[in-house]
């Protein structure tokens, strides 16, 4: 089930108590209901592309082919990685037991964490909350799902496909502003990924260290181009175009600035004016 979270307070608690208390449950049941639940997911991304394309538009007027290649494929084929191997994940694995405990055997027990938290961001609003709720899902865990407030539209459909799916109360979806992030990091959660800014990202891990909660942070920062001088400089300057400019600049690693050879810095410099008005343009002409 979902819950809209318009104001913090008491709702929040009880959500994340409900998923709490089916926690148990969830991770004693049988590897095939994750299984489903994933196949569920699949099943609702290629059934609503329509519905997420018209999101992303009202948002961003983002283009349908720009949402399948970084949108969605990607969450499609975490889906099918998943699906593929988390009975290999979950197996034990054997492990050579120290001299101190001779005649025993030793193995790594792979077990769910628990209650997982996922605040999304706004620049990939649909992947970065989906992507890690496979994982969490294919693991075994319950799942508060926090979408970002500045994409309403796509925030409004997780919330409608969490309804859709998830009839079991393993996830939850709470819409809101930063106060209902900030209320959501009071919340004794068992593991929280956070995507966004650095700076952020310290408050997220020291809510998460009065919890001992673990924390999967994916930030961003200054990410450099080196370029030497034997590279292929049409090559190198189309990747790193692409790499710049994709989701209008907005990645986390998008390029920030260039390290170049002195040698072929120039004509780096023409090839990259030249690659990136060809992104932007129609027959050669600008739009």
């Amino acid at each position: 089930m979902a819950v809209v979270i318009e104001k913090p307070g008491h709702q929040l608690e009880t959500a994340f108590l409900a998923l709490k208390q089916t926690f148990p449950t969830v991770k004693a049941a049988p590897l095939n209901d994750r299984k489903k639940r994933l196949e569920k997911l699949r099943h609702w991304i290629h059934s609503n592309r329509p519905r997420i394309h018209e999101a992303m538009h009202n948002d961003f007027r983002k283009a349908a082919v720009e949402v399948d290649a970084i949108e969605l494929f990607h969450v499609l084929n975490e889906i099918k990685v998943a699906l593929n191997n988390v009975d290999d994940w979950v197996k034990p694995k054997k492990i050579d037991a120290p001299i101190t405990m001779l005649g025993t055997r030793s193995f790594i027990q792979y077990e769910p964490r628990g209650v997982c938290l996922i605040i999304a961001p706004w620049n990939y609003p649909f992947s970065l909350a989906i992507g890690p709720l496979v994982s969490a899902l294919a693991a075994g865990n319950t799942v508060m799902l926090k979408p970002s407030e500045l994409t309403p539209h796509v925030s409004a459909l997780i919330n409608e496909m969490a309804s859709e799916i998830f009839d079991d109360g393993t996830v939850k979806v709470a819409e809101g502003g930063p106060e209902v992030s900030q209320h959501l990091l009071n919340l004794p959660f068992d593991h929280i990924f956070f995507t966004g800014s650095p700076a952020i990202g310290k408050l997220v891990m020291k809510a998460a260290a009065e919890n001992l909660a673990s924390v999967t942070l994916e930030l961003g920062g200054k990410s450099p181009t080196i370029i030497t001088h034997s590279a292929n400089i049409k090559e190198a300057a189309q990747r790193s175009a692409v790499a710049k400019f994709v989701n209008n600049g907005q990645t986390c690693v998008a390029p920030d600035y260039v390290l170049a050879d002195e040698k072929i810095a120039g004509k780096l410099v023409e090839e990259l004016i030249a690659q990136t008005r060809k992104l932007f343009s129609i027959n050669g002409d600008l739009e």
